[in-house]
């Protein structure tokens, strides 16, 4: 083989190469860090801070309402080294409606993250609720659960990349 074309061979072996070592850089270093993100809203039911000049005290003659409880809590599991959730997920009901809660979480950056209830335990999708995208890797945010759901047969909550296909966190809920 002439030396030019064997150093043409060594240079296209070389790019492809490079090419091969980019895909899994850019999918678990640099799409992660692109979709990161922070949202921080009240718990819900939380009560309002009061304005400038009220007294925040509740009118006379006036019967406290009872307020939100907490019926499950899971916390948040590493997967693997790239995929992982740190934080808190609640289950919150408010009289009629009920809220999934991630509460002061942290959450590994994939694309097309959606947030399942699940009938699994084991960080699969199982039989689940889509709830809709992640709204932030960062945080704390509710998700208003539908009426239809049956929390008897909720067993965890999972952030999946449809993506790649993977579970990026999940939290298996325990009874409050």
């Amino acid at each position: 083989m002439p030396p030019g074309r064997r150093r043409l061979l060594i240079g296209v072996a070389a790019a492809v190469l490079l090419v091969l070592a980019a895909i899994p850089l850019t999918a678990y270093v640099i799409i992660p860090r692109l979709v990161s993100s922070t949202v921080n809203e009240a718990a819900p039911g939380a009560t309002p801070t009061p304005a400038a000049g009220g007294t925040g005290s509740p009118a006379v003659g006036a019967t406290p309402a009872s307020g939100p409880r907490t019926v499950a809590t899971g916390e948040l599991r590493q997967v693997n080294a790239v995929d992982f959730g740190h934080g808190r997920v609640l289950v919150i009901q408010d009289g009629d409606r009920r809220f999934l809660r991630f509460d002061n979480v942290e959450i590994a950056g994939a694309p097309a993250q959606r947030v399942y209830l699940s009938d699994a335990d084991d960080g699969r999708p199982g039989n689940f609720t889509d709830l809709g995208d992640l709204r932030a890797t960062n945080g704390s945010f509710n998700y208003e659960i539908p009426a239809a759901v049956d929390l008897s047969r909720v067993r965890s909550v999972v952030s999946w990349c449809r993506q790649f296909n993977t579970t990026v966190t999940y939290a298996v809920l325990q009874p409050a």
